[in-house]
């Protein structure tokens, strides 16, 4: 009875000194994890707002940028922020800008659990005016 006493003290001594030896629990964190503060978008002013398009009767809102977003418009239902679909990607992801003489401003979405990317071109017109690059053709939008 001593001997299955000690032994059963032992056991759970050596259970706690391997659980609580030192071995921190950030080591346990996933590595793929975005922090929550990053800033996957940096646009520039001038195409800061709501951008759609419209035909005289009608206005479709696309895109809006923020200072620190990019979020799609479906018309009518809701808006889909590209940090928030970064974020709650599997091993998240990153984007690469570009913005030239205050004219142009391109990004490139890549998710790291896949090969998929989404790529954006826009460039100024005017101020209330920008093209986006859809398909090889440039479309026009105007600030909404």
């Amino acid at each position: 009875m001593k001997k299955q006493l000690f032994l059963a003290l032992s056991l759970t001594a050596t259970l706690l000194i391997t659980n609580c030896s030192g071995k921190n629990d950030d080591e346990n964190t996933p590595t793929n994890q975005q922090p929550a503060t990053t800033q996957y978008f940096h646009p520039p002013t001038w195409i800061q707002g709501a951008w759609g398009v419209t035909n005289g009767t009608t206005s479709n809102k696309l895109y809006k940028f923020t200072a620190d977003d990019f979020i799609l418009l479906v018309t009518g239902v809701s808006e889909q922020s590209m940090t928030g679909t970064i974020k709650s990607s599997p091993n998240g992801g990153s984007v690469d800008e570009t913005a030239n003489n205050g004219t142009q401003y391109n990004f490139t979405v890549k998710y790291n659990i896949t090969t998929t990317t989404q790529s954006f071109e826009f460039r100024k017109v005017s101020a209330t005016q920008i093209q986006w690059k859809s398909n090889g053709t440039w479309v026009d939008l105007v600030k909404m």
